[in-house]
């Protein structure tokens, strides 16, 4: 049995949309590591210079930070995005009543003790008619622990 936490339904979007999506996944990717570059260029450099300077020289250069503009962009960077992290509504959505049992069993054509096993249970199967209305609910014991 294949269990995959990654849910994979790009083979049924239309070609455009798959396209799209493929090249927004590629354009992040390559803004990613192009983010990167420079960190890399530095290292790479420190690596030339490794064997012919002292360890002090390496720590000052380790140190060195970026750019002025660079930096500048990454402040208001930040700053943004906690100015819009500030105005996002604070009331959120209250969950709604829960209904009566009777109400469930009523809605799903299940009896009450069916629900009320299936909410207790650890494991529970759940078989469905063709047209996907519930059929039963089989409960069980966790895989590999003895039924009590």
């Amino acid at each position: 049995m294949k269990s995959s936490v990654i849910i994979e339904a790009s083979g049924r979007l239309a070609w455009h949309q798959r396209l799209a999506s493929e090249a927004s996944t590629v354009a992040l990717w390559g803004g990613w590591l192009w983010l990167w570059a420079p960190l890399l260029r530095s290292v790479g450099h420190l690596a030339q210079l490794g064997a012919q300077m002292p360890m002090w020289g390496l720590k000052t250069l380790a140190f060195a930070g970026p750019s002025l503009p660079h930096s500048l962009a990454a402040i208001a960077g930040t700053s943004g995005t906690l100015v819009a992290w500030h105005h996002l509504p604070r009331v959120r959505a209250k969950p709604a009543p829960e209904l009566p049992l009777s109400d469930y069993a009523r809605r799903f054509g299940l009896g009450e003790h069916e629900i009320e096993a299936g909410r207790r249970a650890t494991v529970c199967l759940v078989f469905h008619h063709p047209d996907g209305r519930i059929a039963r609910i089989e409960c069980r014991a966790p895989e590999g622990l003895a039924a009590a």
